[in-house]
């Protein structure tokens, strides 16, 4: 979104744009509900009280959700089967250190992502998340922060996030299928998160010129370059 907005700036300088820290998807939201954001980004859809209270969304985007380890590692790929016994405890790296797992915590966006890999994945997150003294990131970027900087760090993250800010990270295949915005829109790869742009109802028109620039030929182009791909639905906003 960065990117996004130093490129809008340039295709229309009346507008200021300014790029907060991310807060989290509820955080955005409250944000926008409380008039400090214009747009609030989310990585899951408005509740119905969200709703009520005067709030819309708009999908963006669609990014794989990853696996990645602390480069250090030298492996390449996992099964659905090892990564549920790397979040169950069963599993160490195969040189005998230990697997550092980067949870998130249990109403985060990525865990619903996560426990639909498969009905042992579902129970191995369960397991993960009640197990004492795990380390747990409570935003994207300290997720990203413990998987590139925590020897022999495991964790989930977004294609889009490590691209984007050029993280040292190595992406893992998944049943031998490459997280990629073409495995991802083929299907061959099934991991998958999505982002909504949130606003008032009647935003201002420059909320809805940043957010047709977004949706625009020119911003689907830099969402894909960054691991994105551009998405748009009904009910989205105008």
């Amino acid at each position: 979104m960065r990117i996004l907005g130093e490129a809008f700036r340039k295709s229309d300088p009346g507008v200021r744009v300014e790029i907060l820290p991310g807060m989290g998807s509820s955080g955005s939201i409250k944000a926008v509900l409380a008039g400090r954001l214009d747009i609030g980004l989310s990585a899951r859809a408005l509740t119905d009280q969200e709703r009520s209270e005067g709030v819309e969304e708009a999908r963006y985007a669609r990014t794989p959700l990853v696996f990645g380890v602390n480069r250090s590692l030298g492996m390449t790929g996992l099964t659905r089967e090892g990564v549920a016994a790397i979040y169950s405890g069963k599993r160490d790296w195969e040189n005998g250190k230990r697997i550092r797992l980067v949870l998130r915590p249990g109403k985060d966006s990525d865990i619903p992502v996560l426990k639909g890999i498969s009905p042992s994945m579902s129970a191995a997150v369960d397991t993960a998340l009640r197990r004492e003294g795990m380390m747990v990131a409570t935003t994207d970027q300290e997720a990203a922060d413990a998987i590139e900087h925590v020897p022999g760090a495991f964790g989930a993250t977004t294609l889009s996030l490590l691209l984007s800010e050029k993280r040292a990270v190595r992406i893992l295949s998944l049943d031998g299928v490459p997280p990629s915005v073409r495995t991802m829109s083929d299907r061959s790869y099934r991991y998958v998160k999505t982002f909504f742009m949130v606003t008032k109802k009647n935003p201002a028109d420059p909320v809805l010129r940043f957010i047709d620039f977004v949706r625009s030929p020119v911003g689907s182009a830099i969402l894909e370059e960054n691991g994105q791909a551009s998405v748009r639905g009904t009910g989205d906003l105008p």
